[in-house]
């Protein structure tokens, strides 16, 4: 295979990779419940509230069921960052090794 063809197949992947990136981005903002608290509300109310319905409830209860979600929902977030800056680290530094490897090879 030549050099040419090696770029424009690594160039193919990168613009893969970062499509698929994209479209998880994107369905995560969708899916957030910190975005949309009411609407999770409604759809867990019968589970944390013994099968009654999110209009069955106090609006002190729908509060607290909102904060609740969405407390819960901004953990994750905070984690998932927390998670995606170390594997970021992690590659940078990966990178910065196997660049000085390659120097020292030359």
């Amino acid at each position: 295979m030549s050099r040419r063809d090696s770029i424009v197949r690594d160039a193919v992947e990168v613009r893969l990779v970062f499509a698929l990136l994209v479209l998880l981005a994107v369905l995560i903002v969708q899916g957030c419940t910190a975005f949309n608290p009411q609407g999770a509300a409604i759809q867990q109310a019968p589970n944390y509230y013994n099968g009654e319905q999110y209009s069955q409830l106090s609006p002190e209860q729908k509060m607290q069921l909102e904060d609740h979600l969405a407390n819960q929902s901004n953990t994750v977030w905070r984690t998932g960052a927390d998670v995606a800056s170390s594997a970021g680290q992690l590659g940078q530094g990966t990178g910065f090794l196997l660049w000085g490897i390659h120097s020292i090879q030359k």
